[in-house]
């Protein structure tokens, strides 16, 4: 028996045609995770939802939900963030790892919450890089893959701002006069805090070799695709 989900919150992380006219999404819903959904008939002509139903529009949709697949039944504009340049790439970027990372119709909402300021911060192009680093450490804590940044595994103590550290894979952080980390980035991370400077590119490469692991080989595109335009930048 069908049942019918009805103005849940959601942004749409991926589209694609379906048969003549229809479009199949991959819908990452505030309430119910990311689930797939048909929009039947939405590609033509005289269809009103066909210009709502793209990536990075936050809106209200409603579906029937019988099956594996949702039906789609209606859907609202509440806000577009407009993603240009830079912002449009890393927000593809953003997308991928949802898809990579969480289990299809598991709920989300505080990271549906931490995705929609994310959105924000790039539709802004205000401080990108470091509103990236914290999405990725807040989605891996999510699913069970976060790592106590503050705390030193091979002593069991705070670790130290003029220390070095290194993150060892089923261990945490790890003091290692070699490290590519130092404790006082270790702090501002943990804190959640604005990243400038040598901290901000040890926190991309920290945040890297945690979603390397977790990724257990699986690429990115977008990440490549990234990494092209910044060689050329």
């Amino acid at each position: 028996m069908a049942t019918e989900v009805n103005l849940q919150p959601a942004v749409i992380l991926q589209q694609k045609p379906y048969r003549e006219t229809s479009l199949l999404l991959e819908v990452f819903t505030r309430d119910h995770g990311i689930v797939s959904v048909l929009a039947k008939g939405v590609r033509k002509e005289k269809s009103k939802l066909a210009g709502l139903l793209q990536p990075f529009m936050l809106l209200n949709l409603s579906y029937l939900d019988k099956h594996e697949l949702k039906t789609l039944t209606q859907a609202e504009f509440i806000e577009d963030f407009r993603l240009l340049r830079m912002g449009l790439y890393c927000g593809f970027y953003v997308n991928e790892l949802l898809q990579k990372f969480l289990h299809k119709a598991d709920p989300y909402p505080e990271i549906f919450m931490r995705y929609l300021l994310c959105l924000k911060a790039l539709a802004a192009a205000e401080h990108i890089e470091t509103s990236l680093r914290y999405f990725e450490l807040d989605l891996l804590q999510a699913v069970g893959y976060g790592v106590e940044l503050v705390h030193d595994f091979n002593c069991g103590g705070r670790v130290q701002n003029e220390l070095r550290y290194n993150f060892v894979a089923g261990q945490g952080m790890t003091a290692d006069a070699s490290g590519q980390v130092s404790g006082k980035t270790l702090s501002l991370l943990a804190a959640q805090t604005p990243l400038s400077g040598a901290a901000l590119h040890e926190a991309k490469y920290l945040l890297r070799k945690m979603l390397d692991l977790n990724l257990q080989g699986r690429p990115l595109k977008s990440r490549e695709v990234l990494s092209k335009i910044i060689k050329y930048l």
